[in-house]
């Protein structure tokens, strides 16, 4: 995977669910980074509606309790559409094999909300620098997670709750329209979901899923 670009970066883009909050983490970071222009917005789409021309920027997605509930990845969507940029995740305590997998995808650094500003300033920097950042309390989590779990970790632990509730109900032969229906989403969503579930989990097809999930069990 390409390193991204750090250099010159001129945009620091905070994209939150959360209008207050955002705006308020905008005005927070700006008092230390008084040279780069804060950007805040709720997603992708919203963003590149608003800024449909950007420079250089480091992107800090912030994680809510609704993260990727809709069945759409920010870490993905940023990656296609701004495939250089570096990503920060922030926000709410994350399960380990989740952030080890946004680290695969792409990402640059990780911190819980939890931790001081100041620690979100160190974090910036690190990355601005071109190296990756997770505190030193999560990190050792980490390690001792793929200590304990190195041989008997699970692919479906990737998935959120909801995502394998739509694996299941994929492997059990249900149409996107059956599960729609089933769950109360919009067919869409649920093509969403399936398109995260297979990327999640290195796979192309309904089979390869149902072999995975039925392996796991046993």
């Amino acid at each position: 995977m390409a390193e991204p670009d750090t250099r010159n970066i001129t945009n620091i883009i905070i994209l939150d669910t959360h209008p207050v909050l955002r705006k308020g983490l905008a005005v927070l970071l700006q008092e230390g980074f008084s040279e780069l222009r804060l950007i805040e917005a709720r997603d992708v789409v919203e963003l590149r509606q608003a800024e449909p021309e950007l420079g250089p920027s480091l992107f800090i997605v912030v994680i809510n309790s609704d993260f990727e509930e809709d069945g759409t990845s920010p870490v993905f969507e940023l990656k296609t559409v701004y495939p250089d940029a570096p990503i920060i995740l922030y926000g709410e305590e994350t399960k380990p094999e989740l952030v080890i997998s946004y680290f695969k995808s792409g990402i640059n650094g990780y911190l819980s909300k939890h931790k001081d500003l100041s620690e979100l300033t160190t974090c910036i920097n690190m990355v601005r620098a071109g190296k990756r950042y997770v505190n030193a309390d999560h990190m050792d989590f980490l390690f001792g997670y793929l200590i304990e779990n190195y041989k008997t970790s699970k692919k479906r632990d990737l998935l959120t709750p909801r995502q394998n509730e739509i694996a299941r109900y994929l492997i059990q032969g249900l149409s996107t329209s059956s599960i729609a229906e089933k769950t109360g989403l919009h067919i869409s969503t649920i093509s969403t979901f399936k398109t995260a579930i297979f990327s999640k989990l290195g796979i192309d097809n309904v089979l390869k899923l149902k072999q995975i999930l039925e392996a796991e069990e046993n």
